[in-house]
């Protein structure tokens, strides 16, 4: 007997006699994984949850969204979460209190991503429910809170005194250590969005004739991230918390483009000429980006290298052309008609700069 047990083993291979991975084990392997998303009521932020609900199921995991119940049921994302996968269930909670946060949070999560918390009071009970559960917490944070300018790695300079996003970050490290890790987000487009400012300024004014009045020579680099592409990047922590333990990751696109292309990109979806001004740099207007001459955009080597994110999938400039999705929404929206506001926009600071600018430094 003992000798046929050992010609099986040869046969099959010392692999086949080894321990079954236990829950514990990284959810790559594993698809018992359980992930809980904590998702905020709107915003800048809001579509995020939908898309990585939709991430982690590809990944074989078990998700629960945590859905502020302060959110409007009809807007998007929210009127979509019927289309999730039959994986992923969605629980109505009222954020603000920590209780019913613990509890619906749970404490069988496995990784638990926070895309609610503003302040350390808010991660509070996520935090202390990560605890029970020994869950990986993956933070959604913000990249609004740079101090520096142009191209930003993850050690630039942040602002003093801190944001709200930057106290829970230190909160984590003290509560959490090894297990945590941070995402900052920058600009973000794409189907479901409640936010469409960031693109929509573009081709508002293209669609009318409109100028475009753009801080400095419009050459600055940007970084305008699909919310796929965001979610990819975000789960890119599934298999490889051991390397994002402790660590901070910015989340954005590797595909960078600059004003001007954003502007070109619109006019020419539309068949329009891209009327761009020069705005004193560091001017106060309706321009959605950051004013200054610099710009402000967020590298993403390091995600790249340490989790392996394989990078963007969509590229802004395709998706607002003339057969881009996100030029066909708005124009199906009808957002092309009717009249614009542009008192915010500045032109009247555009009349006295060409000698810097040239042309575009004139108000046409």
């Amino acid at each position: 007997m003992r000798a046929a047990a050992v010609v099986l083993a040869l046969a099959l291979g010392a692999e086949c006699f080894a321990p079954a991975p236990t829950a514990r084990s990284s959810t790559a392997l594993n698809a018992a994984g359980h992930a809980v998303i904590v998702q905020n009521k709107g915003g800048g932020h809001g579509e995020i949850g939908f898309h990585l609900a939709k991430n982690l199921a590809d990944k074989d995991l078990t998700v629960t969204i945590v859905q502020d119940s302060a959110a409007k049921k009809e807007a998007l994302p929210f009127s979509k979460y019927g289309e999730l996968p039959s994986s992923v269930n969605v629980e109505w909670v009222d954020t603000s209190d920590a209780s019913a946060v613990e509890t619906a949070v749970g404490d069988k999560a496995t990784h638990v991503f926070d895309n609610n918390s503003k302040k350390p009071g808010d991660a509070a009970p996520i935090i202390s429910a990560a605890k029970k559960s020994d869950a990986f917490y993956s933070f959604v944070s913000s990249a609004g809170m740079y101090a520096a300018k142009g191209m930003l790695k993850e050690e630039k300079k942040v602002k003093d005194p801190p944001t709200g996003q930057r106290e829970v970050e230190m909160t984590l490290e003290k509560e959490l250590p090894g297990r945590w890790t941070a995402f900052r987000p920058q600009y973000i487009y794409g189907p479901y969005t409640n936010k469409r400012d960031y693109l929509d300024w573009f081709l508002n004014r293209a669609a009318r004739d409109l100028p475009m009045p753009v801080p400095a020579d419009a050459q600055q680099p940007v970084s305008v991230t699909h919310c796929e592409d965001v979610a990819s990047l975000i789960g890119s922590v599934i298999g490889k918390e051991k390397e994002a333990g402790g660590e901070i990751f910015n989340c954005g696109t590797n595909k960078m483009c600059s004003y001007d292309d954003v502007c070109i990109a619109a006019a020419n979806a539309l068949g329009k000429e891209a009327l761009v001004t020069a705005l004193p740099p560091d001017t106060k207007s309706s321009f959605p980006f950051r004013p200054n001459a610099e710009g402000f955009a967020v590298r993403v080597r390091k995600v790249m290298s340490t989790l392996g994110w394989e990078g963007a999938k969509h590229n802004v400039l395709e998706d607002i052309s003339k057969d881009g999705f996100y030029t066909k929404d708005f124009l199906a929206l009808g957002l092309d008609k009717g009249d614009l506001d542009t008192s915010k926009d500045g032109l009247e600071l555009c009349q006295n700069l060409e000698q810097d600018y040239g042309t575009r430094g004139v108000h046409l």
